[in-house]
């Protein structure tokens, strides 16, 4: 019986998830039960205690409830900055990679002085109720306002003598991962040796964050950590109504509705622009409801999406986009700091060197990581004429019949132009005509393109196969690509929908500041002024012994390294130790 049990849901299970990969909607999760393979969040974050003008920098795991290890279910996660209001103050979209996902955000000065919470999630994760998210607090002082009424009486950390780690590693449990600084105590712009070493090789293999970051002289929120974060969640509850996990990349939903003379076809085939250089275009299929689902599992630079329905009667519908799930913030307990008159020349030194170091970003900044170029969506079997290459024909007809091979333009039995391609021997022409694509929309009326200056023209591109989306063929693809990329920012129809993309933040390469060789001459006279030492947010380790070397700064005082992760089997691992730079 056991055995039955566990087939039926596992068949359940993978049943869900191809019908997310189809990109059809499940409205009502029939099984009273609660949704198998759950996941969890566990937000780790350099500090708690947050100035306008620094950046707060994250990692996200996302994980199996019941193991602790990575889950590659969800691929995209989010997190919200929330008030004490319960208003979204900054919003977030993150990339899982394997499970993991970084980013960072630079607080603003229009953010008042508070308490706040981070909340994170995955979409899989909100069937188990609007309130199961992972929350921590975070305290953000703003002192470029004289408003500070939401905080009193606090004090300083008169000393960390009660720290009986200080000069050494504290292990919190059994830890199969050691960290082993080489000195207690450093000068400014010194270097700093790193060692982590796993017991017994294999124990402490895994993924973790590694922050080193002066220690508060104000008393910030305690957060949880990887070894009691689960203490956050609420408890699970039965399934109401299925939300589809992200399961191949961001899932942006909405619902085609029919007018009155839209006829009796249930479905509508769309086709789902991200325009720009490095565009995306997909076509999907509404449900019978209406429904679609756009599956984004690729990288694109593009603000917006366009959507628009193929075939006939195109301007027989209205589209809305389904806005993010919403959430519950009313079981959120805020952390509460207080302020004193004390901690001015803290707060006055700190947001100094906060505005020095802002001034001289440039000279040292983090690196955007970009993504893969897409391949094209038709394949690699095209012809591509760069125009410059030719000689350039004053419209986009001539260029057609004197450039460009098996393609023509010819007038349709209405007096409107198409182009239509030649499709490759030995294929006979099915009589569809081709997508033609310009600078990734899809332009269904191809005489608009008559009026197009062929000197705006960079490149064509010509597949003469056939292709099939849903119950359409396309007789071939012509693809236009314009010199600036931007032909859909004038590009408007009665059948064009659109809607600002809420995008991923993109992934960084950290900034580590070196004193090395050339390095020391070159930001001899730059000043020094970082909090925070260094900041790896996915790090693996994966091997016995790993050595990490990272430079002081300009700031004395006593700095804390924090190593906090999980092993590859899902154990969590939380190491500390402190150092005083003089």
């Amino acid at each position: 019986m056991r055995k039955i049990r566990f087939i039926f849901f596992g068949v359940l299970y993978i049943s869900m998830l191809s019908i997310t990969a189809q990109g059809t909607s499940t409205n009502t999760f029939i099984n009273e039960t609660k949704v198998p393979y759950q996941e969890q969040v566990y937000l780790k974050t350099n500090t708690s205690l947050g100035f306008v003008g620094e950046y707060l920098y994250y990692t996200l795991y996302n994980l199996k409830a019941k193991t602790g290890q990575l889950s590659g279910v969800s691929k995209i996660a989010y997190l919200k900055l929330v008030n004490e209001n319960g208003n979204i103050v900054l919003n977030h979209k993150i990339k899982l990679n394997k499970g993991i996902g970084d980013s960072n955000f630079f607080i603003p000065s229009n953010i008042p002085s508070g308490n706040y919470k981070l909340v994170a999630y995955t979409q899989w994760m909100l069937n188990n109720g609007k309130g199961y998210f992972f929350s921590q607090d975070l305290t953000i002082i703003n002192p470029y306002t004289s408003d500070q009424a939401v905080f009193r009486q606090a004090k300083l950390l008169e000393n960390h003598d009660e720290y009986k780690g200080k000069g050494k590693a504290v292990t919190y449990g059994s830890i199969p991962l050691e960290m082993q600084l080489d000195k207690n105590t450093y000068g400014i712009r010194d270097s700093i040796h790193l060692e982590l070493i796993s017991k017994g090789y294999q124990e402490g293999l895994g993924n973790y964050v590694i922050s080193v970051r002066r220690v508060n002289e104000l008393k910030a929120p305690e957060n949880l950590s990887v070894m009691d974060y689960q203490t956050v969640y609420p408890s699970e509850q039965i399934v109401q109504e299925l939300i589809l996990p992200e399961l191949r990349g961001e899932l942006i939903s909405g619902k085609v509705s029919k007018t009155e003379d839209a006829g009796d076809k249930k479905e509508v085939l769309l086709a789902a622009s991200f325009p720009g250089e490095d565009y995306l275009l997909k076509i999907v299929n509404t449900d019978d409801n209406g429904e679609f689902f756009v599956n984004v599992d690729k990288d694109y630079t593009a603000q917006d999406i366009y959507l628009q329905p193929l075939g006939g009667g195109e301007s027989k519908y209205d589209i809305v986009f389904y806005p993010e799930k919403s959430l519950d913030f009313s079981q959120l307990n805020y952390h509460s700091f207080k302020l004193d008159k004390e901690m001015e020349p803290v707060i006055k030194e700190r947001s100094i060197h906060n505005q020095i170091e802002n001034a001289y970003y440039s000279s040292k900044p983090d690196t955007i990581l970009l993504g893969n170029g897409n391949a094209r969506f038709y394949g690699p079997d095209v012809k591509k004429y760069v125009l410059d290459e030719y000689t350039r024909f004053s419209t986009v007809k001539e260029t057609f019949v004197e450039i460009v091979e098996h393609v023509w333009l010819q007038a349709d039995k209405n007096g409107e132009m198409q182009f239509h391609v030649r499709p490759e021997d030995p294929y006979v022409d099915s009589g569809q005509l081709p997508l033609v694509i310009v600078d990734g929309i899809l332009v269904l009326d191809h005489g608009r393109l008559l009026n197009l200056p062929s000197n705006r023209i960079n490149t064509i591109s010509i597949s003469r196969n056939n292709h099939f989306y849903g119950t359409k063929t396309f007789q071939g693809v012509v693809d236009i690509t314009t010199f600036k990329n931007d032909y859909f920012e004038n590009y408007y129809t009665d059948n064009l929908f659109s809607q600002e993309l809420f995008k991923p933040n993109e992934s960084k390469n950290y900034y580590r500041q070196s004193y090395q060789g050339a390095a020391r001459e070159k930001y001899d006279r730059l000043p020094d002024f970082r909090y925070q030492l260094l900041w790896l947010p996915k790090y693996q380790i994966t091997q016995k012994v790993q050595e990490i070397d990272f430079y002081s700064s300009d700031i004395k005082g006593e700095f804390e390294v924090v190593v906090e992760g999980f092993t590859l089997s899902g154990k969590p691992v939380l190491l500390t130790s402190r150092f005083t730079i003089e």
